[in-house]
């Protein structure tokens, strides 16, 4: 139905649509939660880079980000608001373009559903992820994806969390300016392939209390792009450094600020001769958990 919209009012109606099912369902996922921690975060940085263009762009980044155990394993949910300046444009407009980029997945611990510990050797526990991406974004690309991601996990004995799971990757995705053009259509079903994946999350004093997290993945080649041409690998990786500030106020873990990073190698796995394939970006951030 949504095909007959026009892109803005499609744009405002997923939106929409996501606002609703976030409101609808992440009080229900607290509340079943033997464990949680949720943030309202912002990032800030002012050299991101888009594929095809060379140009720097501003992005402000909102964040709601939940994650939680609960009796089988973990349940995993972050939605980005991303605006960029006028280097990265919404379509037939000097507006910045505007992005909704959600993330969902649910992790089941393989020692929780046994009941006998999965521990060996520097492993702490196995278990199995799945789950999926979904972005609208408004500039002439007119992005509109779905990652189907699923595999095996593992859990690391250390301080703190290391994970690092291996996936099957599935992406569909959309592409408006390859019909524009007679290249190609407008909808693109990439192929399946593999994706290595890792998360951390450390704790530790620098001063006063901080925390140094992050998340990479490696995505091997997808087959043909929209325009008929073969995808590269791509390495993609985001990073924080965090100064638990609220707790000199007396309120610890409620207020972090500090410095990001994004490193992305072939972004969205276009081959390395395209511009603004290789991202660079550092940018400050802060988080308000509850």
């Amino acid at each position: 139905m949504l095909s007959n919209v026009p892109s803005a009012r499609r744009f405002i109606l997923r939106s929409t649509i996501i606002g609703a099912l976030v409101g609808a369902t992440l009080p229900s996922m607290v509340q079943a939660a033997d464990w949680s921690d949720a943030f309202i975060g912002y990032t800030y940085g002012t050299k991101f880079k888009e594929p095809g263009s060379d140009a720097n762009v501003k992005k402000s980044v909102a964040t709601l980000q939940y994650v939680g155990g609960y009796k089988y394993g973990v349940n995993f949910f972050s939605l980005d608001m991303l605006k960029s300046d006028g280097n990265n444009p919404a379509n037939n407009s000097p507006r910045g373009a505007q992005e909704v980029y959600v993330t969902y997945n649910n992790t089941v611990s393989f020692s929780k559903v046994s009941g006998s510990p999965m521990k060996f050797g520097p492993v702490r526990d196995v278990g199995f992820q799945a789950g999926f991406d979904f972005n609208s974004k408004n500039d002439s690309f007119g992005a509109g994806l779905i990652k189907l991601i699923a595999g095996p996990k593992v859990e690391f004995d250390v301080p703190g969390l290391l994970t690092l799971g291996l996936f099957y990757y599935k992406e569909n995705n959309n592409n408006a300016i390859a019909p524009a053009i007679g290249a190609g259509p407008g909808n693109v079903s990439f192929d399946g392939t593999g994706r290595l994946a890792t998360v951390w999350n450390f704790g530790f004093n620098a001063g006063m209390p901080a925390v140094f997290k992050g998340w990479a993945t490696y995505t091997g080649k997808k087959g043909k792009d929209g325009f008929g041409g073969d995808t590269a690998a791509e390495t993609w990786l985001e990073t924080s450094l965090l100064w638990d500030v609220g707790s000199a106020a007396g309120k610890p873990k409620t207020f972090y600020a500090g410095f990001g990073y994004q490193y992305i190698h072939n972004k969205f796995g276009n081959q390395p001769t395209l511009a603004g394939t290789k991202v660079s970006s550092p940018s400050i951030q802060a988080e308000v958990h509850f």
